[in-house]
């Protein structure tokens, strides 16, 4: 499974190098080349499973064994642990047949948290394994950069301040 640009001017690349370019160098968005899919029985298997588990599972196929199994499993298993309850994003019953998908339970209660809590712990990962550093530049509006920036505290630590 490799990533191109939406511009069609950038070879293909591997998904750890798609995830520190950000943007393909031709200015495109990085996606695949072709999307996974997952069987009936796939999916049957997925029941009872914990989010942190389900969100491994479903991850895993746009790594492109580029991680292992077990290594992404405990980055998605740690970027999940600080969220409020087991279900990390809970879908909540209103009244009957009208349910919210709450995704406000993470350390800065934005649902940005879903994914950049992931990211973070990515960025670090695959920069660790390269011996590379990385210099992440925010610039937002004042509303957003609270939920955006801590998810890359792990790559700076006590360094970070927003």
């Amino acid at each position: 499974m490799r990533y191109v640009s939406t511009r069609g001017d950038t070879p293909a690349c591997g998904f750890e190098d798609a995830l520190l370019a950000g943007l393909a160098p031709d200015g495109g968005l990085f996606l695949l080349e072709a999307w996974p899919t997952l069987s009936a029985g796939e999916i049957k298997a997925l029941g009872g499973k914990s989010y942190p588990e389900l969100a491994a599972v479903l991850m895993m196929p746009y790594l492109n064994g580029e991680i292992g199994e077990d290594v992404f499993a405990e980055l998605v298993a740690e970027a999940y642990r600080d969220f409020e309850g087991e279900a990390v994003a809970p879908l909540v019953e209103l009244e009957p047949g009208l349910w919210l998908l709450e995704l406000f339970h993470g350390p800065t209660l934005a649902f940005k948290d879903i994914a950049l809590q992931v990211l973070g712990r990515l960025f670090d990962h695959v920069l660790s394994k390269r011996g590379e550093r990385v210099t992440i530049v925010g610039a937002t509006e004042m509303l957003t950069s609270p939920e955006v920036l801590p998810g890359f505290r792990i790559l700076v630590g006590d360094l970070f301040r927003v």
